[in-house]
């Protein structure tokens, strides 16, 4: 009798997945479901096997497995966030506020939430999250230094964790050093800011939605993972 294993795993494409699992299971025996960097596999496999796959795909796909489960990305960072009693803001800038959709679509997010900023312009950015105007002038608004401050900006106002994203959507408006899908992505607690620099491909929509995702993931990784959160790399 057959049984089917779930993983939901962040960060690679359908055909990245398909290679990867070709030394574990029949590509017959395996579907998936892959959107903006976010997959949900589905493994059929002998009964019994069932633990045997599991540490394969664990072994593989090492720090991208985030359930087990049919669960979004926004589902998993609010029920870790509600385990630990942990308030999230969240400042957007490229994803005009898709993080922050994705996190009110799942009941209980008023536990958690604290406020979801789409601070899309300079002076926004300026005045809702105190960023330097200097560092704007210095850096340019898609920047680490930017993004860092975001996210500090959030933190000081009460949120134990936060999140920032700014980047370039494109079609238009990317350069040879800031090309178009570059985006930098903060994650802050109480204490550090880390950002994370991504480069993502497509049209505006899709790079919209990878870095919507990217950011909840890294948010994800850090409240789970913490001692691999640093040695991220999105590309």
């Amino acid at each position: 009798m057959a049984e089917i294993l779930i993983f939901k795993v962040f960060g690679y494409t359908e055909n990245e997945i398909l290679k990867n699992l070709e030394q574990i299971v029949d590509r017959a025996n395996v579907r998936i479901r892959c959107e903006a960097l976010d997959a949900k596999i589905e493994i059929e496999c002998d009964k019994g096997k069932e633990s045997e796959i599991q540490n394969a795909v664990y072994q593989v796909f090492y720090g991208a497995v985030y359930a087990e489960e049919d669960v979004s990305l926004a589902k998993a960072v609010l029920d870790r966030l509600s385990l630990y009693g942990k308030t999230l803001s969240v400042a957007e800038s490229l994803t005009g506020g898709l993080v922050t959709s994705r996190i009110v679509s799942i009941p209980g997010a008023s536990e958690v939430l604290i406020e979801g900023l789409v601070t899309y312009s300079n002076e926004a950015k300026i005045k809702r999250l105190k960023v330097d105007e200097s560092a704007i002038r210095a850096f340019g608004a898609v920047s680490e230094e930017v993004a860092r401050q975001m996210a500090k900006g959030l933190i000081l106002s009460g949120s134990d964790f936060a999140v920032s994203t700014t980047g370039i959507a494109g079609p238009g408006g990317g350069s040879k050093e800031k090309p178009v899908g570059l985006t930098y992505i903060g994650v802050a607690d109480e204490i550090n800011v880390w950002v994370t620099k991504c480069l993502f491909s497509g049209d505006r929509e899709e790079i919209r939605n990878e870095a919507a995702n990217t950011a909840l993931f890294l948010l994800w990784k850090k409240l789970v993972k913490p001692n691999d959160f640093e040695n991220m790399v999105i590309e």
